[in-house]
């Protein structure tokens, strides 16, 4: 299905969620009296009327992928490094629990379907940048790069790490495929740390100018007051565990399904 097709059945789902929720609450509070009063039409906010004394609906609440069986979510392309590999075969079409895609492509919890992986250990966005063709064959209806660790190992720059995420960016708008980046977890040593705090930021910085939304799938795991780590959410100081790849899936998800994507 088409990037534009999907946004069209999504904006359809979201109709039909918000009128089941209305029938619910008209239900709840009894019918209509003859010569009531007449309710009038909600007003544009997304807050939801609801009976007296009860929490108040949002369209946030309403969880819309839910309701997309797994095989009409749109189709994405990744580009990464080891922290997408994890320990999967994509060669077989098997992505485990020490990558952060695991979650993201679960049919209950995820939000897109696997289009390709091109991911390797030890690469580079200069290598991903080099592979962004391979990564759209055939033409995905996203993409999405995680990529950078290794560019901090290596002492990269930040201005060459954009610039290298601008040539993904300009291949990706050739062919009219939205791009998404991610953000960076945390690193165990100091300097590298800090290294990864001022990629994070010229991410941030490039995506904002040029329209791309970032997938802030490193700030969960990191140390508010100490910086680095979450205890328990790394395998090295490197990688992340299960527990932090499924975080970094989770906040993933939720960022895509807030997309309208195709519009």
């Amino acid at each position: 299905m088409s990037i534009h097709a999907w946004g069209w059945r999504l904006a359809a789902v979201v109709g039909v969620g918000l009128g089941l929720l209305a029938w619910t609450i008209a239900m709840a509070t009894g019918p209509a009296q003859s010569g009531g009063p007449v309710l009038q039409p909600q007003s544009t906010d997304s807050a939801v009327e609801s009976v007296p004394g009860e929490p108040t609906a949002t369209i946030e609440d309403v969880d819309l992928f839910s309701y997309l069986p797994p095989e009409e979510r749109p189709l994405a392309a990744f580009l990464g490094d080891s922290i997408t590999r994890g320990m999967s075969d994509t060669d077989l079409g098997i992505v485990d629990e020490y990558s952060w895609l695991h979650g993201l492509l679960d049919d209950t919890t995820g939000s897109v379907r696997l289009a390709t992986v091109t991911a390797g250990n030890g690469m580079s966005t200069a290598w991903m940048a080099g592979q962004v063709w391979t990564a759209m064959y055939p033409t995905p209806d996203l993409l999405i790069v995680h990529g950078g660790t290794n560019d901090v190992s290596g002492e990269i720059t930040p201005p060459v790490v954009t610039g290298n995420l601008e040539r993904i960016r300009l291949a990706a708008e050739s062919v009219g495929v939205p791009l998404f980046v991610c953000t960076l977890p945390p690193r165990a040593e100091p300097e590298a740390d800090a290294r990864v705090v001022a990629v994070n930021a010229a991410i941030k910085a490039w995506a904002a100018i040029h329209g791309v939304t970032v997938l802030d799938t490193g700030t969960p795991l990191r140390d508010p007051v100490l910086g680095g780590w979450l205890p328990g959410y790394t395998t090295d100081g490197l990688h992340p565990t299960p527990t932090a790849a499924a975080l970094m899936s989770e906040v993933a998800a939720k960022t895509l399904r807030q997309i309208p994507l195709g519009v």
